[in-house]
């Protein structure tokens, strides 16, 4: 595993270390077999045969993610005592494989956030549930970056109270799943490559 720091999430240096490589907002795809599956395929195969990193898919919301999330570090320092470090990239052992986290926590702990408009928030407040993406994204982080639990955060900053905070430990199971598909995904990848080139 190798912790990369010089870098800033959204740079030109940063696209091109995640190029042609699986991140965390992605596990879900593979697990799903699916239609956005054979997407991530083809996605990947192009920019392993081009050498760059396709235009990502951004709206009001996830810009809305970006600005708040600074806020939603410090706060969550403030709530809970512990620093948070920023890393750019994690990239696995294993090529093709890499983690963008929000933060880590110690020595075994990384963060999630997700800023959320207010009915949302208060939604998922209701709820108290994390949605199956978002587990498996903080799951993938976890395997990828070696750690022991994460903290996945639901922030709102026009809410009094404004985050919530539910801690997800490591679950083998998952994560030897995603081992074993991440495994087939990366062959079958190889494969498309060497057939298209």
């Amino acid at each position: 595993m190798q912790i990369i720091k010089d870098c800033i999430q959204g740079d030109e240096e940063w696209f091109r270390l995640r190029n042609a490589s699986i991140g965390g907002s992605s596990i879900t795809y593979i697990l799903g077999r699916g239609k956005g599956r054979k997407d991530l395929l083809y996605k990947l195969a192009a920019e392993t045969l081009t050498g760059q990193k396709e235009d990502s898919y951004s709206n009001a919301n996830m810009q809305r993610g970006i600005e708040y999330e600074p806020m939603a570090r410090d706060y969550y320092s403030i709530v809970t005592g512990h620093e948070v470090e920023q890393v750019a990239l994690i990239k696995s052992d294993i090529p093709g494989i890499h983690v963008s986290p929000d933060g880590l926590v110690d020595d075994d702990g990384a963060i999630e956030i997700k800023t959320r408009l207010p009915h949302v928030f208060v939604e998922k407040k209701d709820s108290g549930k994390v949605e199956i993406g978002y587990i498996r994204q903080c799951q993938y982080t976890l395997w990828v970056a070696e750690r022991k639990f994460c903290d996945f955060i639901n922030y709102c900053p026009e809410m009094a109270d404004p985050m919530t905070i539910q801690r997800l430990e490591r679950d083998e199971a998952m994560i030897r799943e995603m081992r074993i598909e991440v495994t087939l995904f990366l062959k079958e990848l190889s494969s498309l490559v060497k057939r298209i080139s």
